[in-house]
């Protein structure tokens, strides 16, 4: 015998393992104290920053060294910081913000929430009941800070998605579509300026579409657009030759994603179609990009932790849409990151 032992990994493999937590509030208290709007394109001292954002220098210092470290910043001979690439992402003005994103996941509730991830495995209960009594949406009704920060991170996230929607889906086949859950509009509105043949329905609360009129009107779009208030687990509007579903069936169970499409299903016709966008789980093909599996795995263990949702692998998907008589009918994948798709269903 030898006496080897297996070859100890990398360091580069285990420290996000180890210190996620503490890389996550690094980005996020150096994005949260400003520091990347007060850089922007210029370099500035540690002490030029304490000053810029209040913060005690001797600790802020430290913190800038951590973001050095972690690639956010980078620190010349004379001591300045500056923004990298990936620092620039938590600039306000940034095309893809990372800093609404960062702030949802920071807030004490949700941050409370993941600390729990092990009961909720344990018990099948999502964490954010387990510590909080209730719910994430029902919670968010009495929390209108935490809501400000969520609704900020959803269009953050919308930001991306959109583009690759918009781009790599053909609605040239649809007359009229109606958004359900389309909250403030932002989503449909982005698809009918693409789009000018098409007329639309954002179909939301009352207090989820209070906005929506606005947002269709700054789009220019207002004119072939209307408004509807309701709730998806009652009804959806007849009409419609395709019902846009996007990022909303991750949020529910089966059961519940069974009553959203059951009514879907009842409000469109014989031709119609309902039409999904949302991560779609790995099963293991080679030739998907591990970095895209594991974002699409992360996406579920964080609806595990605040929702009752999932993430679901096309196979689930399938039997999903079958016990609400539809069936997978297209799988369009669409360039954006984490194994998005647009998923197609039918009557079946």
């Amino acid at each position: 015998m030898s006496g080897s032992t297996p070859e100890q990994p990398a360091p580069a493999a285990y420290l996000p393992l180890l210190f996620g937590f503490a890389l996550n509030q690094i980005a996020g208290v150096t994005s949260r104290l400003g520091v990347p709007d007060l850089l922007g394109e210029k370099a500035l001292t540690a002490e030029e920053l304490a000053t810029g954002t209040g913060a005690h220098p001797g600790f802020l210092l430290r913190l800038l060294r951590a973001a050095t470290a972690a690639g956010l910043l980078t620190q010349d001979a004379e001591g300045r910081f500056a923004l990298t690439p990936l620092g620039g992402m938590y600039r306000t003005d940034s095309p893809v913000q990372a800093a609404p994103l960062d702030a949802m996941h920071a807030a004490p509730a949700v941050w409370q929430a993941w600390g729990a991830l092990e009961q909720s495995v344990r018990t099948g209960q999502p964490a954010f009941e387990l510590v909080h009594g209730t719910g994430l949406f029902d919670h968010l009704k009495g929390a209108p800070e935490l809501a400000a920060v969520f609704h900020s991170a959803m269009a953050a996230g919308s930001a991306v998605q959109l583009p690759a929607i918009t781009k790599g889906f053909d609605f040239s086949r649809f007359a009229h579509v109606t958004d359900v859950g389309g909250g403030n509009g932002t989503h449909l509105a982005a698809i009918l300026a693409a789009n000018p043949h098409l007329r639309g329905t954002v179909f939301d609360t009352a207090n989820g579409i209070l906005e929506a009129p606005e947002v269709l009107a700054a789009a220019g779009v207002a004119d072939r657009c209307t408004t509807e208030a309701g709730s998806f687990f009652e009804h959806v509007p007849a009409g419609a030759d395709a019902y846009l579903l996007k990022n909303i069936l991750h949020d529910w169970n089966d059961d519940e994603n069974r009553r959203i499409l059951d009514n879907c299903r009842t409000a469109m016709g014989p031709n119609g179609r309902v039409v999904v966008f949302t991560s779609v789980l790995s099963e293991g093909r080679p030739d998907q990009d591990p970095v895209e599996a594991l974002g699409a795995a992360v996406f579920d263990i964080e609806m595990m932790v605040v929702t009752t949702g999932r993430e679901r692998t096309l196979t689930e998907f399938e039997h999903l849409f079958a016990a609400a008589g539809l069936r997978l009918a297209q799988v369009t994948p669409l360039p954006c990151p984490f194994l998005y798709y647009a998923l197609e269903a039918v009557p079946a």
